[in-house]
């Protein structure tokens, strides 16, 4: 791969990375915070009763850093509350206070017209492709993590 190719894709990348600021200042929580007071608020796929820390790090494919710097976001903004279980103590539940799901619905409007608008110029079959080839790119970056640690 030539260094235009590379210098473009690590471009490009770094531009989505700011995605987030696109979105109107009716939302009041970044896109990151939003998903997954989303997920706390109305499940995840991958949950099937109360949600707790490592559900939702499954269910969102990021880090535990990542989630942790997200989750201690929300719980400074009063916006989710944090639980341990009591049966097993590594546990720890998450769940949205009325304040933060005031916020998730207030903002639920504007972050689907947004997203709704960019599907609708993008296109629903290039926006199909598009997620396609960027859960295969994880998928690689992911298999080379793999292989680079053995």
């Amino acid at each position: 791969m030539g260094n235009s190719l590379k210098d473009s894709f690590i471009s490009a990348s770094f531009r989505f990375k700011k995605v987030d600021a696109c979105f109107p200042t009716e939302c009041c929580i970044p896109l990151s915070e939003w998903v997954v007071m989303d997920k706390i608020t109305n499940g995840c796929v991958c949950s099937s009763s109360r949600l707790n820390v490592s559900e939702i790090q499954t269910c969102m494919h990021l880090s535990k850093p990542a989630i942790s710097q997200i989750l201690n976001s929300l719980e400074k903004k009063g916006y989710i509350i944090r639980d341990i279980d009591l049966s097993d103590r590594r546990k720890i539940y998450v769940t949205a206070t009325a304040d933060g799901s005031k916020v998730l619905k207030k903002t639920k409007t504007s972050y689907e017209q947004v997203l709704q608008e960019v599907v609708t110029q993008f296109g629903e079959e290039d926006m199909l492709n598009l997620i396609e080839y960027l859960n295969r790119l994880v998928d690689i970056y992911e298999q080379v993590d793999q292989s680079r640690k053995k």
